[in-house]
């Protein structure tokens, strides 16, 4: 689903905004609290994650057999996750984050479309590949003529008009100096660092623009645009007249020499914040940028092709693994992964001794149960009589598209324990009630229903 976030946020007053960071706050610190002293299980010789069970015969690691919480968990999901509530598309698992012990599980291997929930996995790729604190470099480099300047953009989905703004003001005193200011200055724009936008492997027509912006190597604040690229080259213009450069002009695309003089350059937010801004409002098309540019890193590309061979490769470095799946953001209804491979994501992701992947345990990126981001009260989610005992106590990723309805994430179970858990349904109209039916799921996880 796209997400309209990005537009309203800025309408917000001072102390909405003051609101809502003690909220964050708040669910970090429980969401940390939560998770100290309870997980960090990886085999400490090899670093990898002590393996998960499942029906396809993966074994146990120790001797869990499971507390009497577990067993009254398992016993109300059995009961509770109906075909009549959930149709015969239903996965479900639950798993015990200190031992990998797979609690429960229905259908658990059985793969179908994530929706958004997909983002987990962008997300865990991201993070294991770039580290949480990486930075994408925005350019502005010499062209083929002193008159001429070239945006080269990295992918960046973070890159802001203010990062623009200052690199204008750095580039228009080098025109200045060269003589420049009434002269005409062509201004171009790089972004062949992803392909020319096409259709993702399983995604409808509509879905650009409905769903998704057409994703490029350039684009400032998220903005909603049919040309991103474009649009970043024609603010340029503007900030260079601004700085009185007074004859510039956008002049379209090119290719910036690999040995440019460069002129100015920009580093946008920590990869961090970026992640965490995808998971919490469900952005598509940050999922697809990082997809592509994990595509750049692994070098197998960032066509659709390359970014997918990316995918699998770095789940499967990470133990972890997928069915199939197309794109970076859960929109394609050709994705395929199963409950037990999605909670196996936020295992991981929930384990302290891997410090890269902390937004994945966080209340900064996670949404909290009736609270924030696509998991809030406003959203209709866990506010029923069955789900609203687990509101603030529960973090996850939601995925909807029109027939799925998703949701990924952990907690802490009546035994104290943190648990993880993923659930999809396919099949049936996402309807409110549905997405409520699946907060009770969750919320029976905790115990607290």
């Amino acid at each position: 689903m796209r997400t309209t976030v990005r537009r309203t946020m800025v309408r917000r007053t001072t102390s909405h905004r003051a609101d809502a960071r003690v909220t964050a706050v708040l669910a970090a610190l429980a969401a940390a609290a939560l998770l100290a002293g309870t997980t960090g299980t990886a085999n400490a010789a090899t670093g990898s994650p002590a393996p998960v069970t499942s029906s396809s015969g993966r074994g146990f690691v120790g001797t869990y057999a499971g507390t009497s919480a577990d067993f009254r968990m398992k016993a109300a999901l059995t009961t509770r996750a109906t075909t009549a509530r959930f149709g015969t598309a239903f996965s479900g698992a639950v798993i015990d984050a200190e031992s990998n012990h797979l609690v429960w599980s229905k259908n658990g291997t059985t793969a179908l479309m994530p929706a958004s929930t997909n983002k987990l996995v962008t997300a865990s790729n991201a993070l294991t590949v770039f580290g949480p604190t990486k930075r994408f470099t925005t350019r502005v480099v010499d062209g083929s003529a002193t008159d001429r300047v070239v945006i080269e953009g990295s992918g960046d989905p973070s890159l802001s008009s203010a990062q623009l703004d200052a690199m204008a003001g750095t580039v228009s005193s080098v025109l200045a100096q060269r003589g420049l200011t009434v002269a005409p200055v062509r201004v171009y724009v790089d972004d062949d660092v992803f392909p020319t936008p096409s259709l993702a492997t399983g995604w409808k027509t509509s879905y650009v623009p409905d769903s998704i912006t057409a994703v490029r190597g350039l684009v400032r604040d998220q903005r909603d645009s049919s040309d991103t690229s474009a649009d970043v080259g024609r603010y340029f213009r503007d900030r260079l007249k601004a700085y009185g450069i007074t004859a510039a002009g956008y002049y379209g695309r090119t290719d910036a020499a690999p040995t440019a003089t460069v002129l100015a350059s920009s580093q946008g937010a920590a990869l961090s914040t970026t992640v965490n801004r995808m998971l919490l409002v469900s952005d598509n098309e940050i999922a697809e940028s990082l997809h592509k540019l994990v595509g750049v890193a692994k070098g197998t590309g960032s066509t659709w092709t390359g970014a997918r061979s990316a995918q699998a490769l770095v789940l499967g470095q990470q133990g972890l693994s997928a069915a199939a799946l197309y794109d970076g953001s859960g929109l394609s209804r050709a994705d395929r992964i199963s409950a037990v491979q999605l909670a196996k994501v936020v295992d991981r992701g929930v384990d302290t001794s891997r410090p890269e992947l902390w937004p994945l345990r966080s209340a900064e990126g996670m949404p909290t149960a009736g609270r924030t981001g696509t998991l809030s009260a406003s959203s209709k989610r866990f506010v029923t009589t069955q789900s609203k005992c687990a509101a603030g106590r529960l973090w996850a990723k939601t995925g909807r598209l029109a027939d799925v309805v998703a949701l990924s994430g952990f907690t802490k179970g009546a035994d104290g324990r943190v648990k993880v858990f993923a659930f999809v349904v396919n099949g049936k109209e996402s309807t409110t009630t549905l997405k409520q039916n699946v907060d009770m799921l969750a919320a029976t996880v905790t115990g607290c229903y």
